[in-house]
């Protein structure tokens, strides 16, 4: 029996991206580090995107919204003098308060209309921290926020944003893999099926959008002990466009699309943009060239083109054909 070489080559390329993440402080100066864990907490945001956007076809542009939510929520009980315990809670409890008004907007919308609404709760979102000054501090946001001890130093932030990034990444694949994530995909490929199925569609869009709220809410979290200060940019349109854009950029649906995206566009703002003051124009021009010739995405053009080289591997019974999968044929019990 022959061996895919896939499986291998997938487990080799996650193993020399963990070592290197791991490795990253021992080598590069601080600065360097620094935009490091900026891409991690970038690719935990569009994760959350890509969450809705790959396993159900629905694209959210208000993500961003609940990250500054759950990252305000943090800010004003540091400065209230909270225990830190006391702090992530209340970012918990927003970061569910304010997934739960998302999914109860938008699970019975689909298509262009879920993408106006999410933008819509976003740009509210955004609205009150902007206006509700006594609390968000308006125009000048939140200064004076520190990290918990344990991750004063830019190195243990940085691998706190590391573990997260693992976490998260490990989370999307077991909730693709369950049958919710299998129930989504059909909901993606044919929504009117699985209605006629049996299945209650609005509550499974309801439970993906509050599951990707929390990992929007863990971004707005790390982004606030990044930055140690919080203002109402935190939830404007272009922090929840940026994600998107990610997404397209590295592979929608697939696992490190989010991170090679985030690779690309953080090191835009962060290294490019020193150097050339339109970044902005490149990245659209490099968004535009992923859209026509790689429109699956980076990911997807690598698979492409190996698919085309890599042997492949074969059964025990080379005449059966493998099933594919699919959708329960009924609701579960």
């Amino acid at each position: 029996m022959a061996v895919s070489m896939k499986p291998l080559g997938l487990t080799l390329a996650s193993a020399a991206g963990v070592a290197a993440l791991v490795a990253l402080p021992y080598v590069a100066p601080g600065y360097v580090v620094s935009i490091g864990a900026l891409v991690l907490i970038a690719a935990i945001l569009a994760s959350s995107i890509n969450m809705l956007a790959g396993d159900a076809g629905l694209v959210s542009l208000g993500h961003a919204g609940i990250a500054g939510a759950a990252g305000y929520g943090l800010a004003w009980a540091s400065r209230q003098g909270w225990d830190i315990g006391a702090q992530l809670l209340l970012a918990l409890l927003i970061t569910l308060v304010v997934s739960v008004v998302y999914a109860l907007i938008s699970m019975r919308t689909n298509g262009i209309f879920f993408l106006m609404i999410t933008l819509a709760a976003g740009m509210i979102c955004y609205g009150l921290a902007y206006r509700w000054s006594s609390v968000t501090g308006g125009d000048n946001g939140l200064v004076g926020i520190r990290r918990p001890e344990w991750v004063a130093e830019s190195w243990q932030f940085y691998f706190l944003c590391v573990a997260a990034f693992v976490v998260v990444t490990i989370a999307v694949r077991i909730f693709s893999n369950s049958p919710v994530g299998l129930v989504l995909r059909g909901l993606r490929d044919s929504e009117s099926r699985m209605v006629s199925l049996g299945y209650q569609v609005a509550a499974y869009k309801f439970w993906a959008v509050l599951a990707s709220g929390l990992v929007a809410g863990l971004a707005g979290v790390l982004t606030v002990w990044q930055m140690e200060y919080i203002a109402p940019n935190i939830a404007d349109f272009q922090a929840s466009a940026l994600p998107l854009i990610m997404i397209v950029i590295g592979g929608v649906g697939s696992l490190p699309g989010p991170a090679i995206g985030a690779v690309i566009v953080v090191l835009g703002q962060q290294v490019v943009s020193t150097y050339f003051e339109r970044w902005s124009l490149l990245l659209g021009l490099v968004f535009i060239a992923v859209v026509l010739f790689a429109p699956r995405g980076i990911v997807g053009a690598v698979t492409s083109s190996a698919s085309r080289w890599w042997p492949r591997g074969r059964t025990d019974s080379p005449g059966v054909p493998p099933t594919p999968l699919d959708v329960p044929s009924s609701p579960p019990q």
